[in-house]
């Protein structure tokens, strides 16, 4: 009876993480227990383990490539808490709930697999070879924008098909020399031709989140172990897990010597990403210049209005052309025929992953293995 009596008062005052159940408390059962107060009896779980003067749980110090222990869950986004509210001490006796005092929520989040991740398929619009656009008469035989005299210029119509237009009269002491642009190479636009396949849950998938609650050392029986604070495992909410997180694609924890393997956060649930940006960073869609292209136009200036008295034909390639037309000429119309409209095709490049798909800081994930179930 006396021993009954004794353990009932261990049970008492204590205050568990979770939604409800008792664990344990200090010696003389009077209100909550204070884990910094030195005791001399042990701490006794409701599942009949100990954990020395640890009011929570008692896990090995983690490796300096990882952070404090905290508790962690993880699952699809739309289903991640949204706080840490969830994780509540609950007072023996009133019931009355608590929320986990002090915890800070991090979210850290999957990348998505690798099938969401492509990026677009390029393309180009086709070349084309378009006419010249530009006639210019000089009072001088001279050509050339620094020339002296007066300058007569016309701009021809885009899309010109070649037909006579008579854009304006040059006298002939206006016409001195005569300047026609060069027949154009018109360059191929890069488009996307096809979208990348999206995520069909509209985000990333798993995510794991972390709360960060208190954790205090020289608690445990071992002097190398860490107490959690208030984390039994047996009162924790579905998907909540004691785990470290640490900076990069690291190993886990592999229980060595005497260790107490359920104390050691061998168990890696893998790579997650804070601040992830799902986007993959993807080089910009072009088109290189077409090869083996060649635009040749015959351009011929007419003294009248009509395309009837004949001034002057000329070849015009891609490099325009300058002419001094015979003397006491005049310039009112002109007319243009192909001699070669072979723009050839465009070749799309672009379109490509760069090596960092995923913008993002890695961390592992580590945790506590899962409890072993009685047999």
């Amino acid at each position: 009876m006396l021993m009954r009596s004794v353990r009932q008062r261990k049970l008492a005052g204590l205050w568990l993480l979770g939604f409800g159940g008792a664990a344990a408390s200090g010696c003389d059962g009077a209100g909550a227990y204070d884990c910094a107060e030195a005791v001399t009896c042990e701490i006794w779980n409701d599942d009949g383990t100990s954990n020395g003067y640890c009011w929570g749980q008692c896990v090995h110090a983690p490796p300096e490539s990882f952070g404090a222990p905290k508790l962690v869950w993880t699952g699809p986004e739309v289903l991640a808490p949204a706080s840490c509210a969830e994780l509540v001490r609950v007072v023996p006796g009133t019931g009355e709930r608590i929320p986990f005092g002090g915890a800070t929520r991090t979210l850290f989040a999957r990348a998505m697999p690798e099938a969401t991740h492509g990026c677009p398929a390029c393309a180009c619009t086709a070349p084309s070879c378009a006419l010249p656009r530009t006639v210019t008469a000089r009072s001088v035989e001279a050509c050339g924008d620094g020339s002296a005299g007066t300058q007569t210029s016309f701009l021809l119509q885009a899309g010109w098909d070649g037909s006579c237009v008579s854009p304006g009269t040059v006298a002939p002491e206006q016409l001195g020399s005569l300047s026609i642009g060069p027949a154009i190479l018109e360059p191929c636009t890069p488009i996307v031709a096809d979208e990348p396949p999206q995520p069909l849950s509209g985000g990333v998938g798993e995510v794991a989140v972390g709360c960060t609650g208190p954790v205090e050392g020289k608690l445990c029986p071992d002097d190398a172990e860490l107490c959690m604070l208030e984390q039994q495992p047996a009162h924790l909410p579905d998907g909540w897990r004691h785990c470290i997180v640490g900076e990069g694609d690291l190993g886990c924890q592999k229980p060595e010597g005497g260790a107490d393997p359920q104390k050691i956060f061998s168990d890696r649930l893998g790579v997650f990403y804070e601040d992830l940006v799902t986007a993959p960073a993807c080089s910009p869609c072009t088109c290189k210049a077409p090869e083996a292209s060649r635009c040749e136009a015959l351009v011929v200036a007419w003294e009248d209005g009509a395309c009837s008295d004949i001034l002057v034909g000329v070849d015009v390639t891609e490099r325009g052309i300058c002419l001094i037309p015979e003397p006491i000429s005049s310039l009112g119309s002109v007319s243009a025929t192909w001699l070669s409209n072979e723009p050839g095709t465009c070749t799309p490049t672009g379109g490509n992953p760069s090596n960092d798909r995923v913008v993002g800081v890695a961390k592992t994930v580590c945790c506590l293995p899962k409890p072993l179930e009685a047999p």
